[in-house]
């Protein structure tokens, strides 16, 4: 997608897979530090005896962070496929900030039993917030709707312009994907130079001195 000297492109998108996670460690109230403690979402929360509140963190933790690699890399491979498909498409989009809602989801959660999980006591806990998370996420006000909301919040092509006014320069080419997470984490996850996962908070979407400070620093 980008081969323009000049070029940028900025996708912004939700994913239901990780937002479901986000939504069983609130419940279960695992990894709190992790997570905005602004509101409590879910409103049912679960309580455990400690043991098996440090398993299930555990078990959560690593399937989180395993997940997000995979994404990661499936990205990776997306972009590379594109631009072998496209290479010319860049030079006659030369910016862009779009939303992207074909998600990539290289892990099959295989909802709603979870059989493909490994440990017990998560596979466990994602069946039993799954009926709850999807009713909430598919309602005509619920989290998918206020997602495709704030995906269109960022005025990310006013904030390169700004950035550029500032250095006296183009910005250099670059490619960035922002997935966004409902009530967490606390502050944005670098998981790689090209993918960010973001809480939906002003704080980071509306800021432009965040997303100067992003510029300066990488392009």
């Amino acid at each position: 997608m980008i081969s323009a000297s000049n070029s940028w492109t900025v996708c912004v998108s939700s994913d239901v897979e990780l937002n479901f996670l986000v939504y069983v460690a609130r419940a279960y109230s695992i990894c709190d530090e992790y997570f905005d403690k602004h509101g409590a979402w879910p409103n049912r929360q679960v309580s455990l005896s400690d043991q098996l509140h440090h398993e299930l963190e555990t078990q959560w933790q690593d399937f989180w962070n395993g997940s997000i690699q995979l994404k990661a890399e499936a990205k990776i491979q997306q972009k590379a496929a594109l631009e072998s498909q496209a290479p010319d498409l860049a030079v006659s989009h030369p910016m862009c900030a779009q939303l992207n809602h074909n998600h990539v989801s290289p892990f099959v959660l295989d909802q709603p039993y979870f059989e493909a999980i490994q440990h017990r006591g998560l596979r466990e806990a994602l069946a039993a917030q799954w009926p709850s998370f999807i009713q909430w996420w598919n309602m005509p006000a619920g989290g998918q709707a206020a997602m495709q909301y704030w995906e269109h919040i960022p005025d990310l092509i006013r904030y390169v312009r700004e950035f550029e006014i500032e250095a006296g320069r183009p910005i250099q080419s670059f490619h960035l994907d922002v997935e966004l997470i409902y009530n967490g984490p606390c502050k944005p996850i670098e998981v790689t130079d090209e993918y960010v996962i973001m809480p939906i908070r002003t704080d980071y979407l509306m800021k432009p001195d965040w997303w100067n400070e992003r510029f300066k620093e990488r392009y």
